[in-house]
């Protein structure tokens, strides 16, 4: 089985070490450092965009790292003003793409820096969960500065290094706990990553052709115009094709062989929005898994499938290519009629 790749950010060859906290010795089996269950070592200031897998400093979100214990870490990460969408009669609030980058670097900068994973590596992400609390107001005027903390687990290992972390997070935004993240991944040689692709091992740097019309007005969605929109129509309501708008860097940093996690993560999103509306549906929970790669050369489908009680609504999506079952996403959160 296949997964979703977190962009790798191709051509990079050289590879980072997890280093030793002071005052330790040894490695345990696995290659990781052999540390104290509680431990406050230095704070590594600074986060260089290859860790994260990007082409721009200004798009790294996320500020340090800290180890706290053996597989305990503090991430801290700073969102820029003006990343809060308006939701019509219930004010603003913070941007889901936001959200879900920021537990992405998290994620990368812990599995290179801490548990040395190659940076020429793909990594292969397996789920992608995120949730926060809807009652958080958006802060459009001013930054917002986050604390992640991070408990990993190590999924694999070869030769006696680590080979794919299990993370689980906590942020918090001035002292108030807003959110949790889970994510499982693993990481691969460039070798093995060719075969496993074969002719789709490729990056694609020229646009695909994109379904139109835009089913939705961009703004309706939070968006500033049709280059975010990355769902198509079909002659259902309740179903839509996958676009993939290269010009939109938020979500195509750098060219990909495949649709990178996160397109599929915020498609899901935008159809979870488009199936309730007009009603306001507020996502608060977020659950991701990814079956297979998704190809920039055929259609890929979505469709919406929504359950719930009063106040609360479930929205399913599920993406097809193929007629194969490429990923699942579970949106969950208030519901407005």
């Amino acid at each position: 089985m296949s997964y979703a790749l977190l962009s790798p950010n191709p051509g990079l060859t050289h590879r980072t070490g997890a280093p030793e906290a002071p005052g330790t010795t040894g490695t345990h089996v696995s290659g990781t450092p052999r540390v104290p269950d509680r431990v406050l070592a230095p704070v590594h200031l600074g986060v260089a965009k290859e860790l994260v897998h990007l082409s721009y400093d200004d798009a790294v979100l996320c500020t340090s790292r800290q180890r706290l214990g053996a597989h305990r870490f503090a991430v801290t990460a700073a969102w820029p003003a003006g990343t809060s969408v308006p939701r019509p009669g219930h004010g603003t609030r913070h941007d889901t793409r936001v959200v879900a980058q920021t537990i992405r670097q998290a994620a990368l900068l812990i599995a290179h820096a801490e548990y040395g994973a190659p940076l020429a590596h793909a990594v292969l992400l397996r789920t992608f969960d995120f949730a926060v609390d809807p009652a958080w107001p958006g802060s459009p005027d001013r930054p917002t500065a986050l604390d992640i903390e991070v408990t990993a687990e190590e999924t694999g290992h070869r030769a006696g290094r680590p080979t794919g972390v299990h993370l689980r997070m906590t942020v918090s935004s001035a002292g108030r706990a807003v959110g949790t993240a889970d994510t499982a991944f693993d990481w691969i040689p460039p070798a093995v990553y060719r075969r496993l692709r074969g002719d789709h091992a490729s990056a694609v740097d020229v646009q695909p052709p994109l379904p139109a019309p835009v089913p939705v007005d961009p703004a309706a969605l939070g968006r500033t115009g049709p280059h975010q929109i990355t769902l198509g129509p079909t002659d259902r309501p309740d179903r839509w094709v996958l676009r993939t708008d290269f010009s939109d860097t938020v979500l195509y940093d750098h060219p990909v062989d495949h649709v990178p996690g996160l397109a599929l993560i915020e498609a899901a999103q935008q159809a979870a929005a488009l199936v309730t509306a007009p009603h306001t549906f507020l996502p608060a929970d977020t659950r991701t898994t990814f079956d297979r790669y998704v190809e920039f050369d055929r259609p890929c489908h979505l469709t919406a499938r929504t359950t719930g009680t009063p106040g609360t609504l479930t929205v399913e999506v599920t993406g097809h290519q193929d007629g194969e079952r490429v990923f699942q996403t579970t949106v969950t959160g208030p519901f407005h009629p």
